[in-house]
């Protein structure tokens, strides 16, 4: 939650969420309106903006759980066992995990991610703008994610977890983004 005290608006505020996750089941994020969530909800429409400025902000609140853990991996916060059991968690409703990852929700969601760790790398992050290497950590991580969900590779969740994390190196030590022209080059004539 966010702060949140009032027994009363702790509950409106999880019922829009709950809603959202059991909307998101039935149609594509893009076919849910607002109004779908505020009739679902059974709240009025002032209360829904009393929340939540729009149905993006319900999508971001809903999937932080799940990018928290993604984002502190990348700078060697979460354990793998954190991040194990969140991808398992992910793994368990894989239909919406594919229906929010794979469709227009992803850029919001990576974007997100992107600046949960942009808050969390250090200054120097390896000579390159914070927001650069954050925005290659994200999308990296998230490529991962959404191929395993999507069913396009098959492992264990504890070795995506080890490669979620191993991500940070893009960033972290910038051992990933600081590759001379003649290093690609000649990576690049051997492939």
């Amino acid at each position: 939650m966010t702060g949140i005290t009032d027994p009363r608006a702790q509950r409106t505020r999880q019922a829009i969420l709950d809603t959202f996750v059991h909307l998101v089941f039935e149609r594509r994020y893009d076919a849910i309106r607002t109004a779908d969530i505020i009739a679902a909800a059974d709240i009025g429409r002032a209360t829904f903006y009393e929340h939540f400025p729009g149905k993006e902000a319900v999508l971001i609140e809903v999937m932080t759980p799940i990018l928290l853990p993604i984002a502190n991996a990348a700078v060697g916060r979460a354990g793998p066992a954190m991040v194990r059991a969140t991808l398992e968690h992910v793994w368990e409703r894989r239909a919406v995990g594919r229906a929010i990852l794979g469709g227009a929700p992803a850029n919001r969601l990576q974007r997100r991610l992107a600046a949960m760790i942009a808050l969390r790398l250090p200054d120097d992050a390896g000579g390159a703008p914070k927001d650069l290497v954050a925005g290659a950590i994200a999308a990296a991580q998230l490529a991962m994610l959404r191929m395993w969900i999507g069913g396009e590779v098959s492992c264990p969740a504890d070795i995506l977890a080890e490669r979620i994390a191993a991500c940070g190196r893009l960033g972290v030590g910038g051992t990933l983004l600081k590759i001379d022209a003649r290093t690609a080059i000649t990576r690049m004539g051997s492939s």
